[in-house]
């Protein structure tokens, strides 16, 4: 894990002084550094732009998911930060969207959206086959409940995406192997072929 620090907040702390954070660190988003000593890991982006947000913002997405332990996250995808203002940076998008208290849980300390409002998230935003795929990941890591993404859908009617949210949830199916298996049997779901079923349970 790679030390990840508020600059003006580490200097004016005596964490450390000007030079060192020059020398040593490394800006990866307005006012946030990493250390120069590491590797950074999407966890360490995740918590530099939720310091960008002074500690307000929650971790939500596709960068949330891997936070749960979805597979095949790529560690260099945007970093979304829910339920507070701010600038887009590179790296991190911003989502205004209000976020209720039992939608957060913690991770190591880290707010993010807990696997039902990850889900909802993912669903609304995603491209269509992209949505699907990022669904089957996160539920084929833990399983989450429909239903609770359906009650979701429910609370916040007006949301952006909600119709192919809903679209897509009966189609989720964590036995996916891969990304694209996902996004073929959403193609072949268009094109009228009846439900896929995996031969093997899991």
């Amino acid at each position: 894990m790679v030390d990840v620090i508020l600059g003006g907040e580490a200097v004016a702390a005596g964490v450390v002084t000007r030079h060192e954070l020059r020398r040593w660190y490394t800006p990866i988003y307005r006012g946030v550094f990493a250390a120069k000593d590491g590797d950074l890991t999407l966890r360490d982006r995740a918590i530099g732009a939720w310091l960008t947000t002074r500690r307000k913002g929650v971790i939500a997405g596709v960068a949330a998911s891997a936070l749960h332990g979805a597979p095949w996250v790529d560690p260099t995808v945007p970093v979304e930060v829910a339920g507070v203002k701010s600038q887009p940076q590179d790296g991190l998008a911003p989502r205004s969207e209000r976020i209720a208290d039992d939608e957060i849980t913690r991770i190591a300390g880290l707010p993010v959206t807990t696997r039902v409002r990850t889900a909802f998230d993912m669903g609304r935003h995603l491209y269509r086959p992209e949505a699907l795929a990022r669904l089957d990941a996160l539920m084929w890591n833990q399983s989450f409940d429909i239903a609770e993404v359906a009650a979701l859908a429910q609370r916040y009617p007006r949301a952006r995406g909600v119709r192919q949210l809903r679209e897509l949830l009966p189609l989720v199916d964590g036995g996916a192997a891969s990304p694209q298996e996902s996004r073929v049997r959403l193609s072949l779901h268009d094109a009228g072929f009846p439900a896929l079923r995996r031969r093997y349970p899991w």
